[in-house]
């Protein structure tokens, strides 16, 4: 008996070779005690559309983390301390619920700081501890509509252990040197379980103290009434007449942002956004209903588009110049003003870019606009807003006056993996927009064809 045990033990460690599969556990929230006043509402958590979750230390070392389980029952759990009631269940039975969760999750591991480390009087190396970086993402949908009621996430960053400072992995790691590596698959294992406690442990954390408190906060947002078109209200203060101003961009290879110079429907926006396109898909803030555009157009249900999306067409483009003028049918819009005096571009002042950073819409950050510079024949201002990905074409606003004062348009990138170039933005200039475009405000129709350059 003793052999085949040990025959059994062998098989399984050295079939699994160099790589560790485990699974989230259930239970991590258990601890945590209950809100009071909880949301009085049935919530689903999706539990069929999840993958394996992968992390590679090196080229040889797997680890695998089955997610189609542990993760919804965690989310659950933690849900429960907020909402009356709340199921795990597969997504086909979404219509029996007020909301439906939908899980994004992703881990990855990077190279942490450098540490000194001495060897013998007269050498010393480098080590490099590993970092894991978990991210978690909750979508809250009406199931009956489809349209995204709200949305948390967080990034969580925690040091792996290593052989140096663990005791457990030390010792695991000597008797496979000593073995001469015949025990390297157990070794793999320990460290696998490791990394597992390390994202169950962030998983938790971005939980409690990240995800519910926001939903706590939120609690408004999720009513019985979310069918109605007033569900999910935005609090824009001062920002709201630059948000109604702004647009949503969606052509045949990707998204943007743009806003309105005229009350009419003239829109401007970058080259990049509108492509080679004619027609571009345009979403007002006014219009949005609570649409989920984080996803492209033709993901979405026929019955999710109709009424939320007019169609502009593309009236005069630059590609060098990475400018275009659009325009939705359509009168009484609300527009920005162009701030084409480039004597008002000064160094320090306050801006906001607003735009659709990765797709998330109508979002604003703040900055100061750092300088004014020619880049190869176009002026443009540097600022260090925060522009992203999908900001493109979206207003850089002052603050002090309301005008526009460039078009956000590009970041500066790093030269090197190992470099980093952080709040460095650039904005088109209104001036060079006014200029390359050929247009000034009131907008004259007649002055454009319809067809771009």
């Amino acid at each position: 008996m003793k052999k085949f045990l040990s025959f059994l033990l062998s098989s399984v460690l050295f079939l699994q070779a160099c790589s560790y599969h485990g699974a989230i556990r259930h239970g991590l929230y258990k601890k945590h005690k209950d809100f009071q006043n909880k949301i009085d509402a049935r919530v689903m958590v999706v539990s069929d559309k999840y993958y394996e979750n992968y992390i590679y230390l090196d080229n040889d070392h797997i680890y695998t983390f089955r997610l189609n389980d542990g993760l919804p029952v965690v989310v659950a759990d933690a849900l429960a301390t907020l909402f009356t009631e709340v199921e795990v269940n597969k997504y086909e039975f979404r219509n029996n619920y007020d909301y439906v969760v939908e899980l994004d999750f992703d881990s990855r591991v990077d190279m942490g700081l450098a540490k000194y480390r001495r060897k013998g009087v007269l050498a010393a190396d480098y080590t490099f501890d590993p970092v894991l970086s978990t991210y978690l993402q909750l979508t809250v949908r009406n199931p009956k509509t489809g349209y995204a009621v709200a949305r948390y996430q967080d990034i969580s960053r925690d040091l792996l252990p290593s052989s140096y400072s663990d005791p457990i992995l030390w010792t695991s790691r000597f008797f496979t040197l000593i073995s001469l590596g015949i025990l390297w698959p157990l070794d793999i294992q320990i460290y696998g379980s490791k990394v597992r406690n390390r994202i169950e442990k962030a998983l938790e954390n971005s939980l409690s103290k990240q995800i519910i408190p926001e939903m706590k906060e939120d609690q408004m947002n999720f009513n019985k009434d979310h069918n109605s078109e007033n569900t999910n209200i935005r609090m824009d203060g001062k920002f709201l007449p630059f948000m109604q101003a702004t647009v949503f961009i969606h052509n045949s290879t990707g998204l943007g942002s743009g806003f309105l110079i005229s009350s009419d429907g003239y829109i401007v926006t970058n080259r990049h956004v509108v492509g080679k396109d004619r027609d571009v898909a345009v979403l007002l803030y006014d219009e949005r209903h609570l649409l989920d555009k984080t996803k492209p157009l033709e993901d979405l249900p026929k019955d999710a588009l109709k009424n939320k999306v007019r169609f502009a067409k593309v009236i005069k483009t630059n590609k060098k110049r990475d400018l275009a003028l659009i325009k939705i049918e359509g009168e009484n819009f609300p527009y920005l003003q162009l701030e084409s005096d480039p004597a008002q571009y000064i160094t320090g002042e306050k801006v906001a870019a607003i735009g659709a950073p990765y797709g998330i819409e109508w979002s604003v950050s703040q900055g100061i606009i750092s300088a004014a510079r020619n880049d190869a024949g176009r002026y443009v201002l540097q600022t260090d807003a925060a522009i992203n990905s999908g900001n493109s074409g979206g207003p850089l606003i002052s603050l002090e006056s309301g005008k526009v004062l460039g078009v956000n348009s590009y970041t500066r990138r790093a030269d090197s993996v190992d470099d980093v170039a952080d709040n460095i933005a650039f904005a088109i200039s209104a001036f060079e927009v006014e200029r390359t475009l050929g247009l000034s405000q009131p907008i004259d129709s007649d002055v454009f064809s319809d067809s771009a350059d």
